[in-house]
């Protein structure tokens, strides 16, 4: 092309200019469709707005996170990161491009802001006073395993709660514990397991924040019990109190064809709480992911059951550990309703986090969408294969994150 010359591109006609315009679901890609020339800019400035932005997923590459986009197609779009922030262990993320990092795989844990590239910095100790001599301090190094807000963490208030592990003895059962924004070390926790064979197990595995009424921190069972600890957490008093909500054994679910539960999730969705249920494949493989079951909350007087849903009704569901969202396919995404899941299968390996580089690998091959359509749901592989990582999961849903 000759200087001075236009791009042929320039040329289209405003109304396929439009058209393609309007297959832009992202807003990235609607921003680079306007820089291509001033007769595309014209044109696109007539249609609507993109959809709201749904969350990127996170996955470890070689040269540090990459952050994978949906409407895009799954395709990766580029963030500058700090240099640190390049190998840093990921376990969390939060609205507004806050994601959870552990700089130093169990130590150095921070909340970092992708676009401002602000840091905050989170606990890592356990602080206890002796009970006989309230002076004599006693630190316990902690690792977060996964992690959620109550609100921005920039807002006055902000209470944190996450799953810790310790890192003397990294076998113990996990604990769950609270912290404010600025806090230096947890000042409490608390052990939430169950005897399984004489040993202790960890029996939560998941944790959301509910904003209704006063606001509460929520944390699903084994058992799909969830435990709720209402605001305000602090100040507490000399014990932490819990509202346990027990659920009827929902059992097996014909459908499953003896697929084992992988892992379970809590999200909010159109007003109700819902938990999504990730199977595997039969005994003795287990692996991959191969379907996913969601149920909504229901209760009648003081009993509490699962009700399994027939569909997800247009529901596009991204699930992780402590941050899992819930979106709408009717608000601008088409054809797109189902579950959205990265590898979660570290949270259940106490030691990894332990490990020295050249021995510590992460999963991060299971990821990809649930259709949830009837007949049949099938998983889609969407995003490229991934080998394992010696610095972080993908940030399961972690590490989900919503760029605004």
């Amino acid at each position: 092309m000759a200087d001075g010359e236009s791009p042929p591109w320039a040329e289209l006609v405003p109304d396929i200019v439009r058209e393609i315009g309007r297959h832009l679901l992202c807003e990235i890609d609607r921003h680079h469709a306007d820089g291509l020339c001033r007769s595309w800019r014209d044109a696109l400035l007539q249609l609507r707005p993109p959809p709201p932005p749904l969350p990127r997923l996170v996955l470890p590459e070689a040269d540090g996170p990459a952050f994978y986009c949906v409407p895009s197609g799954c395709r990766p779009h580029p963030f500058v990161l700090p240099p640190a922030a390049l190998r840093a262990r990921c376990f969390g993320s939060y609205d507004g491009a806050w994601i959870f990092q552990a700089v130093d795989q169990a130590a150095n844990h921070v909340l970092l802001n992708l676009i401002t590239h602000q840091q905050l910095n989170l606990p890592n100790l356990l602080r206890f006073h002796s009970f006989m001599l309230p002076a004599l301090i006693f630190d316990f190094e902690v690792a977060f395993v996964a992690a959620t807000l109550s609100s921005r963490p920039t807002d006055q208030g902000c209470v944190g709660a996450g799953i810790i592990s310790f890192n003397r003895v990294p076998h113990d059962p996990r604990h769950i514990a609270f912290w404010c924004m600025g806090d230096e070390a947890f000042s409490w926790s608390i052990q939430m397991t169950r005897n399984i064979g004489g040993a202790l197990e960890l029996d939560v595995v998941d944790l959301l924040y509910s904003s209704h009424g006063a606001g509460a921190f929520l944390f699903l069972t084994r058992r799909e019990d969830i435990h709720v600890f209402r605001q305000p957490i602090f100040p507490q008093g000399d014990v932490m109190q819990s509202t346990p909500l027990y659920f009827e054994r929902r059992g097996d679910d014909d459908d499953d064809d003896g697929r084992p539960v992988l892992d379970r999730y809590l999200v909010e969705s159109r007003g109700k709480l819902l938990m999504v249920v990730r199977l595997g494949d039969r005994e003795p493989a287990r692996l991959p992911t191969t379907t996913f079951r969601v149920f909504e909350r229901e209760d009648e007087l003081f009993n509490n059951y699962w009700n399994k849903l027939p569909d997800l009704g247009g529901r596009m569901l991204f699930v992780g550990r402590g941050c899992s969202r819930s979106y709408e396919a009717a608000d601008g995404y088409p054809g797109m309703e189902g579950v959205y899941f990265l590898d979660d299968r570290s949270f259940h390996d106490p030691m990894v986090v332990h490990m020295n580089a050249a021995d510590r690998q992460y999963p991060c091959s299971d990821n990809g969408r649930w259709s949830g359509a009837q007949p049949p749901a099938e998983v889609e592989r969407c995003f490229p294969e991934q080998g394992r990582s010696n610095y972080s999961p993908p940030p399961k849903n972690v590490f989900l994150l919503t760029i605004y």
